[in-house]
């Protein structure tokens, strides 16, 4: 019962969002797909991209994953701060000692319907596995450098090797226990994450996932009114306005792309 209960208050948040969206159709509009997402901003909109974070909300139905698809999720993440049934948790036991076979299952449908697999918060077993698993490039929508920060959530160095050479992005994540151990994390720390990142994967497999709805934000960049700041100080570091682009959403939306392209 909990599993459909989990897939009921899915459904009811993507209406609820869906109301609101028709009621306020001069000013915002739903983007199912990149271009969607440009045409928007051109037509002076704000776009809203949908995504789910964990996978509890298929509840035991892989054919869900169409369902949330056709609503305009453009990517999932696998699981939360807990083993469920797709697979292991950064923060679980290891009780599949990774995918699970649904969960395998659910990455072929998601591959199918063109969604983007998030690996955020799984653990390492499932990174793994999941980018062997999965036919288009998988994404880590909001996680750090472990290299830098010992912490699970975040991604070792051979992480993000792999994760570029199968074509995916990881984006750092401004939350304060990712970034510094001992916490009081700053600009300066996401900064030193960013380039380190870069340094190890590429430019073009690096983004930027505040997580501001999550617990994010931090001194120097606390809330969407101040991400100027980073995009300041990334220039300042002599990263190119291609390379800010390319951060700022542009490689996230070049494997949205790819996927939605299957």
């Amino acid at each position: 019962a909990s599993l459909d209960a989990a897939f009921t208050k899915a459904e009811c948040l993507l209406t609820e969002i869906e109301s609101m969206v028709a009621c306020n159709a001069s000013s915002v509009a739903i983007a199912y797909t990149p271009d969607d997402l440009y045409r928007v901003k051109r037509e002076g909109k704000r776009a809203l991209m949908l995504g789910i974070e964990n996978g509890y909300a298929l509840g035991d139905d892989a054919s869900r994953v169409e369902y949330f698809r056709r609503h305009g999720v453009v990517y999932m993440t696998l699981c939360h701060n807990g083993d469920n049934d797709l697979c292991d948790s950064a923060r679980g036991n290891q009780e599949h000692g990774g995918l699970s076979d649904f969960g395998r299952t659910v990455i072929a449908e998601m591959n199918r319907v063109g969604m983007m697999v998030d690996l955020s918060h799984a653990a390492e077993s499932s990174f793994y596995q999941a980018i062997e698993a999965s036919r288009t490039p998988i994404v880590c929508s909001h996680s750090s450098a472990r290299a830098l920060c010992d912490h699970p959530r975040n991604l070792t160095d051979d992480q993000l090797l792999a994760l570029a050479a199968s074509g995916g992005v990881a984006q750092v994540c401004l939350y304060d226990g990712f970034l510094r151990k001992e916490g009081g994390a700053t600009i300066d720390d996401a900064i030193r994450h960013i380039v380190h990142m870069v340094n190890i994967a590429g430019i073009d497999h690096v983004g930027i996932g505040t997580d501001f709805d999550g617990d994010g934000g931090i001194i120097g960049c606390a809330d969407a009114s101040e991400v100027i700041n980073l995009t300041r100080r990334l220039a300042a570091e002599g990263f190119t306005e291609a390379d800010i682009e390319k951060l700022w959403g542009g490689n996230f939306l070049r494997v949205m792309r790819e996927v939605q392209n299957g």
